[in-house]
């Protein structure tokens, strides 16, 4: 913390940081921005505001950006027409996922800093470490959620016949589900640890170095 800083002025920073982010996180929720389309692969970007959130302003600010990211995606899904639309409208698929994995963005962050006190740049090498892993376990908890609370209804979807994604219709529920977090959070970890660290690394600057634990 910027010992020259008012709480007030702290606090408006705080506030006015995180009220952005959440801004952001509707705007890439509501426009094409949000889905980066590559070659047989998607990955959102939803989360990268959740990230650069908790890697600037604190945990505080990462949980209350991906709490709105969460009901989000579950209102958005409510008259979804992709194949999982029907299982994020359950918030253990769609919120806890998205409240939860900013506090492992903030503790990969810690632990990364603390074991790397006596190397350069080690804030860009925690910021990226806490974006990729941050990220895997969000896909982890997103996906794993599904299999935990959906394997059933998908089991007799693929048994009736429904038009299922490919991963599961060769591979059953179980490895499909899998694969599919796989293909769809590899990139997703890929994207958050270049994108989200440059931002978060410009704002600290621009911040003076300006948090709150």
């Amino acid at each position: 913390m910027n010992r020259n800083s008012k709480p007030g002025h702290l606090s408006i920073q705080w506030m006015t940081g995180t009220a952005l982010m959440i801004a952001l996180t509707l705007v890439l929720g509501n426009t094409p921005l949000g889905m980066i389309r590559m070659p047989f692969l998607t990955a959102t970007t939803l989360h990268i505001p959740v990230i650069i959130a908790t890697l600037v302003l604190g945990w505080q600010a990462g949980v209350i950006t991906g709490l709105v990211f969460g009901i989000q995606s579950l209102i958005g899904n409510l008259t979804g027409a992709s194949f999982f639309a029907p299982f994020f409208i359950n918030p253990l698929v769609s919120v806890m996922p998205r409240v939860i994995f900013p506090l492992a963005v903030h503790g990969v962050r810690l632990i990364v800093q603390r074991l790397t006190e006596r190397i350069d740049k080690r804030h860009v090498l925690a910021y990226v470490l806490a974006a990729a892993l941050g990220t895997a376990l969000h896909t982890a908890m997103v996906m794993g959620m599904i299999y935990l609370l959906h394997a059933d209804r998908i089991a007799q979807m693929l048994a009736s016949g429904a038009n299922v994604p490919d991963a599961i219709a060769s591979r059953g529920v179980g490895m499909g589900v899998a694969v599919l977090g796989l293909t769809n959070g590899v990139p997703e970890a890929v994207v958050a640890a270049v994108i989200a660290p440059v931002i978060a690394l410009a704002l600290d600057r621009a911040l003076g170095r300006i948090r709150i634990r």
